[in-house]
């Protein structure tokens, strides 16, 4: 084999290629522990052997190579992998990686300063910007960065620093600094932020505790215009009052925006942990005015029976007037878990339609335009308090739902068992006429496959079992993975801190002492 680019650590890191011939390329990892790996590549096939569940530590013994697979199951994939080496640094960085942000085609990697890379369309990760008064940019916590590409503006909100919250803009040419929006009070909640593009304007959630708005403190929703050198506050709404009681709960059950329309109407959704229903509420501008007054409310029950927590946990808008609304409904054991997933007219505050229920809690929502479908994946614990198990038994199905109607197209899953290993995300490609879905696994395996033909046949097992065949294409312990339209990013070989919402603390550091972070790209 020959290498026909070198990898160097510049502004442009460049892809290493190589020439293969049939059944000719081998790689072998190091592992510190029992577990061995194995990968062998030639035109039809790429297998690797691992024991279940194991997490080893690997370093490559020679630079990692492009390799190049035909997919034997579905050829119309031809997948390439590729190890750019270490998470990579800005050209004037001086210290190692901290944290990063990946988010197809950027990745923000926090080290002394903070670098914006982007990959090309021919795979190079370039350096394109070196963020301004970068010493007081937090790492990212909390609430996830904004990109907007069409006005090339980054929006990151910090909301871990000694002061008020704040969203920071930067332009992503050139990195510089064009306004730093103070929110006045409160603490910034670990939510989606919603961001309107047509406009600039965003919806944030902040809470002030009860030692500011005694007896239960007092949690509100900021509409923020941040192309606005004055950086406006046009308008705030919090519960009504007969809810104020619901201010004891847990953030951001007690107000959480879901909807923020082209016209100014706000939507949020209100309830506790154990109150067993979700209210939604409707927020109005008069026509002219930023002030908004609550118009209508809307109160939706579980279909679980017996069900001892509702709570919303994904939405999406179809369009002006349709939302998408997710939620959890538990009944205690993990084993009766299931989510609701209901269209809802945003003008007429009514349901258009209520799908089946699905197994487990929803983790990823997406809209497809083009087959006007929604995909949906979910997880759910089936290991049922088996104390003779020494990890959890985890599935995961991949839905699609008619988006019109709410009618189940398929569902199929996936069991941590028999793969033997986690799936990391669910993901579909940016591509509109030739959708792809794909999951990525711990272990570094990748499934992915063309969205009608999953529709019409599911997954492929392999021979007699209920293994999905996937593809060994990562050799690395994957924790982040994003897909554009037909390349899949892996970050992987670092354990990263959990976000507050998950458990972490304002103290939490990355865990960057198990391996250098490696950034791995696919193709087909």
């Amino acid at each position: 084999m020959r290498v026909a680019e070198s990898l160097e650590r510049t502004p442009v890191l460049r892809l290493v290629r190589w020439a293969i011939r049939p059944a000719e390329v081998t790689g072998r990892f190091r592992h510190q522990s029992h577990a061995s790996s194995r990968f062998t590549c030639d035109r039809v096939s790429l297998e690797r052997r691992h024991t279940a569940l194991a997490s080893p530590r690997w370093t490559t013994t020679a630079p990692f190579p492009l390799l190049s697979a035909l997919h034997p199951h579905y050829p119309v994939f031809r997948m390439h992998s590729i190890a750019l080496a270490e998470l990579p640094t800005g050209p004037d960085a001086e210290g190692p990686p901290l944290d990063f942000y990946l988010s197809y085609p950027y990745l923000l990697v926090w080290t002394d300063q903070v670098d914006v890379w982007q990959f090309s369309d021919n795979s190079d990760l370039t350096h394109i910007a070196t963020l301004e008064d970068h010493w007081h940019v937090n790492k990212p916590w909390g609430p996830a960065p904004i990109i907007d590409h069409a006005r090339g503006m980054l929006i990151l909100p910090q909301p871990i620093r000694i002061g008020p919250p704040r969203l920071r803009i930067f332009t992503l040419q050139d990195g510089e600094l064009v306004r730093d929006i103070e929110l006045s009070f409160g603490d910034l909640v670990d939510v989606d932020i919603h961001y309107r593009k047509a406009d600039g304007h965003i919806l944030v959630l902040l809470v002030e505790d009860a030692r500011a708005l005694p007896p239960h403190g007092k949690t509100s929703i900021v509409e923020v215009d941040v192309l606005d050198d004055g950086a406006r506050f046009l308008s705030l709404v919090t519960l009504p009052p007969h809810l104020d009681e619901r201010e004891k709960g847990d953030t951001p059950l007690v107000l959480q925006p879901i909807f923020f329309g082209k016209n100014g109407d706000i939507i949020a959704t209100s309830t506790t942990r154990w109150l067993g229903r979700v209210d939604l509420l409707y927020w109005q501008a008069k026509p002219g005015e930023d002030d908004r007054r609550l118009t209508r409310t809307l109160e939706l029950l579980p279909a679980l029976e017996d069900c001892k927590a509702m709570l919303p946990v994904r939405h999406l808008a179809l369009d002006d007037s349709t939302l998408v609304l997710c939620t959890h409904e538990d009944a205690g054991p993990a084993i009766t878990e299931q989510t609701s997933v209901r269209a809802l007219d945003t003008s007429s505050s009514t349901v258009k339609w209520t799908a089946q229920p699905i197994p487990g809690k929803i983790k990823t929502l997406h809209h497809i335009p083009s087959l006007d479908v929604l995909v949906l994946s979910a997880k759910q614990d089936v290991t049922n308090h088996d104390e003779e198990r020494d990890w959890f038994q985890i599935c995961t199905a991949v839905v699609v739902l008619d988006a019109r109607t709410g009618d189940r197209r398929i569902l199929h899953a996936v069991d941590s068992d028999a793969q033997g290993s986690y799936v990391v995300d669910c993901f579909v490609s940016s591509d509109l006429d030739n959708p792809v879905v794909g999951l990525a696994w711990k272990n570094g395996d990748v499934l992915t496959v063309d969205l009608n033909k999953f529709i019409a046949d599911g997954f492929e097992r392999e021979a007699g079992g209920e293994r999905a065949r996937t593809l060994p294409l990562f050799p690395a312990d994957i924790i982040a993975a994003s897909m554009g339209r037909k390349e899949i990013v892996a970050v992987a070989g670092v354990k990263k801190h959990p976000p507050i919402s998950e458990g972490g603390t304002e103290e939490d550091i990355p865990d960057w002492e198990e391996e250098e972070g490696k950034v791995m790209l696919a193709k087909w």
